[in-house]
């Protein structure tokens, strides 16, 4: 530091000791030795001086350092409160439908679709056009998070506590899209129970054909082995690779994994739930009502 430079230099270049040593030999008589006492006294002052200088300087450091570390402190924000902030806004708008596919027909404005309420409000207001096929797509996971993700649809989500979120889009037909279901516990160890529905609009009838649907709720209604694996002999069991063999959407490679979940204390529930399928839009158009005999293969 600079205070201990100065300490390091000789007593006698002290400013005080010069000044005291000039006073003293300008007063003695011509020839007479400036005496010795008065020559301590004068580095004594130096001495005194530069350790004052010191002082000051030292104090004056401190001061800084203190006032600096005050000023700095109170222009930055704590971290821990704006980071916390940050995670709530997250995850407050994490709970609402999102989707990068553009939405089709009347129950979608600015991106969010008014589920529709089966056997009440079939009719599409405003139907697809000659070229598309409209499908709804239904995603939710009671007590976590869903997604489909696909990279010719798009993807569809909805957080936790989003409840089930609707989403309606027009497919060309000849297309062939894979898919992947995704649902996740909000709270670990928590479980919980994914549903997944796809839907195709038939405007003959007006018609819904159910093509695909996933749910896993077991004991608690949470998603254990025994529930996947009661929901996969189900889907086995479809027609023409689709829910209703009346539809024109024809499902292939459908499975599910999972990461693993609790153990037996706390009800072996899953704590991630995936299904993966692919789905191929036929060209036909579709024409009789949802489980027609004529649609059931012979």
């Amino acid at each position: 530091m600079k205070a201990t430079n100065d300490l390091s230099r000789p007593v006698g270049l002290g400013a005080g000791a010069s000044a005291s040593a000039g006073a003293l030999a300008a007063a003695a008589p011509a020839g007479q030795p400036v005496r010795t006492r008065a020559r301590g006294e004068g580095l004594l002052a130096g001495l005194a001086a530069a350790r004052s200088d010191f002082h000051h300087g030292l104090l004056a450091v401190v001061m800084a350092a203190v006032l600096g570390t005050g000023a700095c402190a109170s222009t930055s924000p704590p971290a821990a409160s704006g980071s916390s902030g940050a995670a709530l806004g997250r995850s407050a708008a994490s709970a609402a439908p999102a989707t990068t596919a553009t939405m089709a027909g009347a129950r979608c404005h600015d991106g969010r679709c008014t589920c529709r309420t089966g056997g009440r409000d079939d009719v599409e207001t405003a139907p697809p056009d000659a070229d598309h096929k409209r499908f709804e797509i239904r995603v939710g996971a009671e007590g976590g998070d869903a997604t489909l993700d696909s990279p010719t649809l798009g993807r569809f989500s909805v957080g936790a506590g989003g409840g089930e979120a609707c989403f309606y889009v027009d497919v060309l037909p000849g297309t062939h899209h894979i898919v992947t279901f995704v649902a996740h516990e909000g709270r670990p160890t928590a479980g919980l129970s994914p549903s997944l529905r796809v839907a195709e609009y038939g405007p003959k009838g007006p018609y819904w054909y159910d093509v695909v649907a996933v749910h896993c709720a077991g004991a608690g209604g949470k998603c254990t082995r025994e529930a996947a694996d009661a929901w996969g002999a189900e889907a086995r069991s479809r027609k023409r690779g689709r829910i209703d063999p009346c539809g024109s959407a024809v499902v292939t490679r459908l499975g599910w994994e999972t990461s693993g979940g609790t153990g037996d204390r706390e009800g072996g529930f899953f704590r991630d739930f995936t299904v993966s399928f692919e789905m191929e839009v036929k060209r036909f158009a579709t024409q009789f009502a949802p489980g027609s005999t004529e649609c059931v293969p012979k």
